[in-house]
């Protein structure tokens, strides 16, 4: 797992600048970020047990999809028509998948 990397890595930071720098990253909005990013990675592994790994990993590739409808509204991004046209390859492959 990624545990001890993450332990390793982090006690590098605070000997090199102290705690200070997680603390002032410590808020709600940060842990929600982790607890969504675990939940996805945690639910992942569970489609591996109910699904082919091919078709979970391109369903796992919608994220492209989602980030661009939300990048003009929640970020105020341009979505320009190449992201446009890789989020609906995206979408268009899933779906190829699914039908097949």
């Amino acid at each position: 797992m990624l545990a001890p990397v993450a332990a390793l890595a982090l006690l590098s930071l605070v000997l090199r600048r102290g705690a200070a720098p997680l603390r002032g990253q410590l808020s709600a909005r940060t842990l929600a970020a982790a607890a969504g990013s675990f939940g996805a990675y945690a639910l992942v592994l569970y489609a591996l047990r109910l699904a082919p790994a091919p078709g979970v990993a391109a369903v796992r590739e919608t994220s492209v999809v989602f980030a661009t409808a939300l990048a003009a509204p929640l970020l105020r991004e341009p979505v320009t028509a190449p992201r446009l046209a890789g989020a609906a390859s995206v979408a268009a492959g899933v779906a190829l998948l699914a039908l097949g």
